[in-house]
């Protein structure tokens, strides 16, 4: 089932130290709050969003492809451009 928290004042919700326990939630840990349903939501740490997030659109790219490398080309490519229209008259 679950555990009984309140709300106060300022809005702030304790969550109880039996679920911070559980779940491996540390003091002054950043967490990410998102309403899941009328009177619902879910907490979840911003180090698991970031680790979820990472490689997320991976499979777009090719295997020999280096995100690095393309992205130096494209910045070469356009500073070249920025210096030609900076020559013509």
């Amino acid at each position: 089932m679950g555990v009984r928290a309140a709300i106060d004042s300022k809005g702030r919700l304790l969550i109880p130290s039996e679920i911070r326990k559980e779940t491996g939630l540390g003091d002054r840990e950043s967490v990410v709050v998102q309403a899941t349903g009328p009177g619902e939501f879910k907490v979840t740490r911003v180090r698991e969003l970031i680790a979820k997030s990472k490689g997320m659109y991976r499979h777009l790219r090719r295997e020999d492809e280096s995100l690095a490398d393309e992205l130096i080309r494209e910045r070469r490519l356009e500073a070249k451009r920025e210096l030609d229209e900076s020559r013509d008259p």
